[in-house]
């Protein structure tokens, strides 16, 4: 039997993925990423989307089961939703000209994944104001946040997988069939939890207890088995597993590090199996948590009987846990040591405390000891100004706060010391021997308070001061020592930090290790401690102690714009800090122990309204006998980012913690030293011996390796997301695919990243691509000649069908060169007539190329301005290689790569080059657009300068000279440019602005024109 095509082959809501995954990096409350610290985590939107559309069909395709189709019709169509909320775009929003987007099943489902809402088609159409972010997104779209455990919404997805996957086998059987068995297994499910958490005192293991748990596994099994078995061999932070689950997929995720374990177990399982209500009796909510907390329960919460409360109804009994215990342990903690952070005079907690490394000044005559500030100020708002006023009086440096403007220079710049009592600058590389000497000081600069209007900034007391010495010095310092030599990731190993508990204070130190004893006095007293629940209860402790430990360090930074403690490695790296806030863990604001509590406490209530948890492993994928052969439906997955990220190096900042506070309870998980390094699936020179060709085969060997196995135990599609769109990149993903004898049949770029000033200049989506695979049956040898001509006419094709489905610039490239890989992926090996095979990183350029020339083919203008349009399209303003300016002129052009320089179309930056964009070509050649015949982009630019100028009159006079036709080509280019350049940028901006004045500067060109010629015929009279 022929399958169909997967959704996501053919088809991706790009656009809509994009605004919502932006969205996503700014959600907080329960979200996945509040939970613990992990790098690099997809967004949920993406992972959502491509896990839903890897397992549906497209219903276009000719093998499509008719039951699918038909399932489409009754969960997505017009009848059976009111108001049709998935109708199509009647004008897809994003493109510069019409574009009716066709109502049938595939756009049907495009728009369920994800669809724009009025406003935001209004805002993309005509340039309105954009909407704000959860207001982008329609309330019917299965991506949307809000929409997470919207159980309508959510079972329309689970039900047209289950008809996808139920109907592939058996061709004569129709959705209404398949959907009346959906809904007999979910109700079973739901019957069985509500049988089972309706038992009072179901945490007493009665035969009741036992059998009514037993029927509701049994049932979450039986639905689970007649869904998508979904595994992701790189888990990580646990996004793509978390997708899988909600949607009712059998879901399975490996990570060989044991600390995203930890967190996964905290994000996929435990609040599936144990967020659930539970009923107390009186007596026994007493005998767990004593009459204290029972009197702290609502009135609403409890149940009564002749007016007496006897019982009472907790929400989620795991939440509720880890909140009491946690409590508990950090109440004991601050009874033995919240004396070493003392209350002011009015018993007010402060928030934090101000620290400055000092260093000494170099000169012999000076030897000033200077506090090592980055800035003076310690608020800096548009509404408040507080910054530390220094006084300088023989040799000693104090500090006064005072409001207002700070006129004082930083004495710290790129780690250069310029001292203030003599002048003298200190280098970066004597201060930095002064740290590994262990010369410098360290001294508490001021205290930061809560008060009744924000923030309060004052200087330490005398006890705040005094107290320091009496801070008990502590013989259990985590003695696990830092990869000193890794400064990629760990910069700061270079000032002298060598060992991770050099990364605290001795109060901190002190602090924590109260913490830890009390958390394993509490493990002991603990009712069961030895059931699975015990543990996910202490799994949550150890998460606890893990967001106290990274927010009470010496490397954090106080955020002067926001008034607020930034954690650590917020750049995937720990960088020298020398200045610092010291977190008091047991205040009452936003960065106490307390606060932290919430995080942990908000997710497992966000996260435990479905009873699908995922199966983990602590373990490194690619072995075949973890599952039988085609054992899994569909992979989806997020491989390492090559050499970008120290995952395992970062995580031991956790590790070393979890081994002491979790170690007893996940004895195989912290059974290592620290985290394992040499079998992570990257590319890092320092686990390599220092050589990088070392690490790069280790890491495309671990990768093929990995997809090797996956394609034996993969009945179906695999996707895999990676950021690197380098050629390198693309070349190495490729190698391993192909060498896994499977196939990419579709790419897609998505937008996964809050924009920010690095990234503002690039049209292309630069953070994210997903591609889809399939296992082959290759051929053996390819001509050279063959497959490029083959390659260029499937690209062409592509780029006209994907161009009709609203697709365009980068998104447009990035999704026919998967098509483009398909190709040559068919064989074995490619080689040229003399018998040398082709490498796929020159398979790789060719495709690139006939997707740059299929843009062109269409295009009806000059060479210049055909370049500068498909270049746009390839790399925005953003920089390139030399190369590749050369390479693309001779793409069906006419053009010397040196003329691209001297007409300004490329400005060169050494051994690169990046686009100019208008105002950098007029300021070069001032009479750009002027000549007759020139190339139409010297026109359209002349025009856009001349539309955001002031003279009217200039541009009605110069419209009417190159434009006052309609059709004209300067218009088609001004609509090219609207599609491909980078939104928000001043090209855009001109460039949308007179295409949307298209009709009313080409009217008033006319009567421009018509009085300067009767003016003229006055003046001839």
């Amino acid at each position: 039997m022929n399958k169909p095509k997967k959704l996501i082959e053919v088809a991706m809501p790009i656009k809509e993925i994009s605004a919502e995954s932006v969205r996503d990096k700014s959600i907080r409350h329960g979200h996945i990423s509040t939970l613990h610290l992990w790098w690099a985590r997809r967004p949920l939107p993406v992972c959502r989307a491509v896990v839903f559309a890897s397992l549906v069909p497209d219903p276009l395709d000719p093998h499509c089961p008719l039951a699918f189709k038909e399932a489409i019709e009754i969960l997505l169509g017009r009848e059976h939703n009111f108001g049709d909320p998935y109708k199509p775009y009647k004008d897809i929003p994003w493109t510069s000209v019409y574009d009716p987007m066709e109502d049938n099943l595939r756009n049907r489902l495009q728009m369920f994944i994800g669809k724009f809402t009025d406003e935001m088609q209004q805002h993309l159409l005509h340039q309105k104001p954009k909407p704000g972010a959860n207001n982008q997104l329609s309330n019917y779209s299965l991506i949307k946040w809000d929409n997470k455990n919207d159980e309508e919404i959510i079972n329309k997805a689970r039900k047209l997988i289950w008809v996808a996957h139920n109907s592939v086998n058996d061709s004569e059987v129709n959705a209404v069939t398949l959907l009346a068995g959906y809904d007999e297994h979910y109700k079973a499910i739901k019957t069985a939890e509500q049988e089972l958490y309706s038992i009072p005192d179901r945490h007493i293991l009665t035969k009741e207890v036992n059998e009514k748990t037993e029927k509701l596994e049994n049932a979450i099994e039986a639905f689970l088995n007649k869904m998508p078995k979904v595994f992701d061999p790189f888990a990580g932070g646990g996004a793509i597993p978390l997708e899988a689950a909600r949607l009712g997929c059998k879901s399975f995720g490996n990570d060989i590090n044991p600390v995203a374990h930890i967190i996964q177990k905290g994000s996929l399982e435990f609040p599936q199996k144990f967020g659930k209500p539970i009923t107390y009796s009186k007596r026994a909510f007493i005998e767990t948590y004593g009459i204290k907390e029972w009197s702290k329960q609502p009135h609403e919460n409890l149940i009564y009987k002749n007016g007496e409360p006897i019982a009472v109804n907790i929400s989620n009994r795991l939440s509720f846990d880890v909140q009491f215990y946690a409590k508990q342990i950090l109440a004991e903690t601050e009874k033995e040591i919240g004396h070493l952070y003392p209350s002011d005079k009015d018993n007010n907690k402060p928030i934090a405390y101000y620290w400055a490394r000092v260093g000494t000044c170099s000169n012999p005559s000076c030897n000033g000891k200077i506090p090592l500030l980055k800035t003076f100020y310690l608020a800096n708002t548009k509404t408040k100004q507080v910054y530390l006023k220094p006084k300088i009086k023989n040799k000693s440096i104090t500090f006064d706060i005072q409001k207002g403007e700070c006129k004082e220079d930083s004495w710290l710049s790129r780690g250069n010391l310029h001292c203030p009592i003599c002048g003298n600058i200190t280098d970066v590389n004597t201060l930095k021997q002064q740290f590994v000497n262990y010369k410098t000081t360290e001294t508490l600069i001021a205290v930061i308070c809560e008060g009744k209007e924000g923030k309060e900034y004052r200087l330490p007391y005398k006890s705040e001061i005094d107290i320091l010495n009496k801070i008990p010095l502590t013989s259990e310092k985590p003695p696990e020592i830092m990869p000193v030599k890794y400064t990629q990731a760990l910069p700061s190993c270079t000032w002298g930090i060598t060992k991770w508990s050099d990364m605290f204070t001795d109060r901190q130190i002190a602090m924590l290790q109260k913490l830890n004893n009390s958390l394993n006095r509490l493990k002991k007293d603990l009712p069961d401690k030895t059931t699975e629940y015990a543990k996910a209860i202490i799994c949550y402790l150890g998460i606890f102690f893990d967001r106290i430990a990274v927010a009470n360090t010496s490397f954090g930074v106080w955020h002067t714009g926001g008034e607020k403690l930034e954690r650590i490695m917020g750049r995937q790296a720990i960088s020298m800090v020398f200045d610092y806030p010291e977190s008091n863990p047991f205040c009452n604001s936003s960065g106490s122990a307390l606060n932290q509590l919430e995080w942990i406490t908000r997710y497992i209530e966000n996260e435990c309204q479905h009873p699908f948890s995922t199966v983990l492993h602590n373990a490194s994928s690619g072995e075949k006998s973890q599952f039988q052969d085609k054992y899994l439906t569909t992979v989806v997955t997020d491989p390492p980012y090559y050499d970008a990220i120290a995952y395992a190096d970062l995580s031991d900042f956790f590790y070393v913690w979890l081994k002491r506070t979790l170690g007893d309870v996940f004895p195989m998980n912290f059974a290592t030293p620290q985290t394992p390094k040499s079998e992570e699936c990257t590319a890092l020179k320092h686990h390599h011996d220092g050589n990088a060709q070392k690490a790069k085969t280790h890491f495309e060997n671990k990768l093929l390796q990995i997809f090797d196995a996956i394609e034996h135990q993969t009945s179906d599609l695999v996707s895999i997301m990676f950021a690197h769109q380098s050629t390198e990149a693309w070349t190495t993903l490729c190698n391993s695919i192909l060498g896994a004898r499977m196939n990419i049949t579709g790419s897609w770029a998505t937008d996964t990243e809050m924009t920010g000033a690095l990234k503002s200049d690039k049209s292309f989506l630069s953070s994210s691509v997903t591609v889809s695979c399939m296992p082959t049956n290759k051929k053996n040898v390819g001509s050279f000649k063959a497959v490029e001509k083959e390659i260029k006419q499937k690209v062409e094709k592509e780029v006209e069908l994907l161009y009709s489905l609203g697709f365009r610039g980068a998104d447009l490239l990035t999704a026919c060169f998967g098509q483009a890989v398909s190709v040559f992926g068919m064989y074995e090996m490619v080689e040229r007539g003399d018998g040398e095979e082709v490498t796929v990183k020159k398979l790789l350029e060719i495709a690139k190329e006939s997707a740059f020339n299929a843009l062109l083919k269409g295009f009806n203008g000059d060479d210049f301005t055909k370049f500068y349009i498909g270049w746009l399209q390839l790399y925005g303003f953003a920089e390139s290689e030399f190369d590749d300016a050369a390479k693309f002129s001779r793409v069906g052009l006419n053009i010397d790569v040196q003329e691209l320089f001297t007409e300004h179309i490329l400005i060169k930056d050494g051994n690169k080059q990046k686009l100019s964009n208008f105002d950098q070509r007029l300021s070069r050649n001032k009479a750009l657009g002027e000549k007759p015949n020139g190339f139409l982009i010297d026109q359209v630019h002349r025009a856009m300068a001349l539309f955001k100028g002031t003279n009217r009159s200039a541009l009605l006079l110069y419209i009417d000279k190159v434009a006052s036709q309609p059709e004209c080509k300067f218009w088609r280019v001004i609509t090219s440019l609207c599609e491909v350049l980078p939104s928000g940028c001043d090209d855009h901006k001109q460039a949308t602005g007179l295409l949307f004045n298209k009709d009313i500067v080409i009217r008033e060109s006319k009567i421009i024109k018509a009085g300067t010629t009767e003016q003229a015929k006055l003046f001839d009279n």
